[in-house]
């Protein structure tokens, strides 16, 4: 049996800790005894500790920066993480080291959690970067990717970013007694990369193509859980919308479905009876609680979400069409990947007065990105969130032996 911890250091929401627990389940399953050391315990309680599991306290980073850097490239993540004040890190790096010594774990399953595979570096420890392509970046010419190459002076600028954390982050490594870094992406050297998604939502083009340490084990989302799929009454095409009702198009994407006829099961956490009733029809049904994904894809014509990577996998893994509406840069990079592969429509991040009607048409009448949305699930066939686990189970098994 070996004990893994299980690390969340950076993001928001449940989604970490969920897909962590899927993984946790098929490790003990297999003998393993997996424990929690989380970024947030607020909600956690019902989920980790009620199935069973022990859990912590990670040490996080809780100074906010007055003026943080564009969101160039990851090193502007770890900028705000903490990474360029080296006695704020080291204090960090002492807290996971804290945990590596209490724990004396054989392997290291990091969630976004750069600063417990600072910690584990050099330690003789299997480690894994499990998460999307954002939380696991590459490196290109030595230095983080950017993030929008496209960008004018953003691929040239990386280098000068990946530089200005290097001496803090080596100067909390003196302090800690370790070997300093040559370059900051030194920080995924050894560490095998478990990609919870579809290489058609990497972030990144061409993500990992060669580099034996990226394995695409696939998406994990909660496919069952959640109220079921009741759809509005009729007969005309038919969208799953997971939006958030606080959103400023909000009411222009729900305005836009019932201009053109399109049946509408809306997901709006928080939405106010009053909105509710003003927004509402005979055609737009809305639910306050989550709805089954796997009944909600396999009805729609299309989905209307804001590009998280489990609503978008489900929906490749359907062969649906997605218009993508990003509130922030991760799902903004995730939106541009959409339109890449031919796989949806998307808004700009921040743009304003957009016009829906055209972009709800398009989906339903566009046959180049029918017939590319029913190849990507043709691609994945097969594929279900629970059989991801059990490839995350193998590759740790593996490098166990080793």
């Amino acid at each position: 049996m070996a004990r893994i911890l299980m690390a969340w250091e950076l993001g928001a929401n449940l989604g970490h800790i969920d897909r962590q627990l899927v993984i946790a389940r098929a490790l003990r399953n297999h003998g393993h005894e997996p424990v929690f050391v989380l970024r947030d315990l607020s909600r956690a309680y019902p989920r980790v500790v009620a199935s069973g599991f022990r859990m912590g306290q990670a040490p996080v980073w809780l100074p906010r920066l007055n003026q943080p850097p564009r969101q160039g490239n990851f090193a502007n993540v770890l900028t705000a993480a903490g990474w360029l004040d080296a006695s704020g890190l080291a204090g960090l790096l002492a807290g996971w080291q804290t945990w590596l010594d209490v724990l004396e774990p054989d392997a290291v399953l990091a969630d976004h959690a750069p600063t417990a595979l600072l910690a584990a570096r050099g330690q003789g420890l299997a480690a894994w970067a499990c998460g999307s392509a954002f939380e696991n970046p590459p490196a290109v010419q030595g230095s983080f990717a950017p993030f929008f190459p496209e960008r004018p002076g953003d691929a040239q600028a990386c280098g000068t970013w990946d530089a200005s954390l290097l001496p803090s982050v080596n100067a909390a490594l003196t302090m800690m007694g370790r070997s300093p870094l040559h370059r900051l992406t030194e920080v995924f050297d050894g560490v095998g990369r478990a990609m919870l998604t579809l290489p058609e939502l990497s972030h990144y083009g061409d993500y990992g193509a060669g580099d034996g340490s990226v394995h695409w084990v696939g998406p994990i989302y909660a496919d069952t859980q959640g109220v079921r799929a009741v759809w509005p009454a009729g007969d005309g095409a038919s969208a799953f919308v997971y939006l958030d009702p606080g959103h400023p198009d909000f009411e222009a994407v729900i305005g836009a479905l019932k201009a053109q006829g399109v049946r509408a099961l809306v997901h709006a956490k928080g939405l106010a009876s009053q909105a509710e009733t003003s927004l509402g029809g005979p055609g737009v049904r809305f639910e306050a609680a989550p709805v089954r994904m796997d009944e909600a894809m396999a009805a729609a014509d299309l989905v209307v979400c804001h590009g998280g990577q489990g609503t978008l996998a489900a929906a490749v893994l359907a062969g649906k069409p997605v218009l993508v509406v990003p509130t922030q840069l991760e799902q903004a990079m995730a939106a541009r990947r959409v339109v890449a592969c031919g796989l949806g429509v998307a808004v700009e991040l921040g743009a304003k007065g957009t016009a829906y009607s055209p972009l709800v048409r398009r989906l339903l009448s566009d046959a180049t990105l029918a017939a590319s949305a029913r190849a990507a699930a043709a691609r994945h066939a097969g594929h279900h969130p629970s059989r991801t686990a059990e490839r995350v189970v193998a590759l740790v098994q593996d490098s166990l032996r080793r």
